[in-house]
């Protein structure tokens, strides 16, 4: 499939070539990207989620794709920016789902990183991942490289391994850790 080669073409916007071999047909094949397209699509729904005034965030539960400090990170930007914020805990996201929460007027997700790119415009109001929601919320400018940097150490602050994010994580597993021991 193009699923991982597409996150390195995206990635990568300036190599405009790729290659894919599929060893059960035993082909070779050209692959590109429209980036100008993703970009277009995924600026429209920031745009539209700038404007929102109910954020729902979306905290993945399915394998290891959501992190409670991204989570917690985005709750306390978005009320600082004055937004109501429904957090919803969901192994698998659908449109049909999000449909049933009349009153939110745009999602963040932090679950699977590629979701918003490939699966965003499927939905009824913007889902946005945590790096189009830092965008919206004007504490990032947008990447003419789109950032595909979510399970990297020098992440943005959108991403898993962020010291900020970490920092979090590992502050709460000692406040649990220390209640556990009373």
């Amino acid at each position: 499939g193009r699923f991982h080669l597409e996150s390195l073409m995206i990635q990568n916007p300036f190599v405009k070539t790729f290659y894919k071999y599929d060893p059960y047909p035993r082909k070779l094949t050209k692959e590109s990207y429209d980036h100008a397209k993703m970009h277009r699509i995924r600026q429209h729904a920031i745009k539209q989620a700038s404007t929102a005034s109910v954020f729902g965030l979306i905290m993945g539960s399915l394998g290891r794709q959501g992190n409670p400090g991204i989570v917690q990170r985005l709750k306390k930007r978005l009320i600082e920016a004055g937004k109501e914020v429904i957090v919803v805990l969901l192994s698998e996201v659908f449109p049909s789902k999000l449909a049933m929460f009349e009153s939110v007027e745009a999602w963040i997700q932090v679950a699977c990183p590629r979701l918003s790119i490939d699966w965003g415009h499927h939905f009824k109001r913007p889902l946005l991942s945590p790096y189009e929601a830092e965008v919206a919320l004007n504490l990032q400018k947008w990447k003419q490289i789109y950032p595909m940097d979510f399970y990297r150490k020098e992440g943005g602050p959108w991403s898993n391994y962020h010291p900020e994010t970490k920092i979090k994580i590992e502050r709460k597993k000692k406040r649990l850790a220390a209640k556990a021991t009373r």
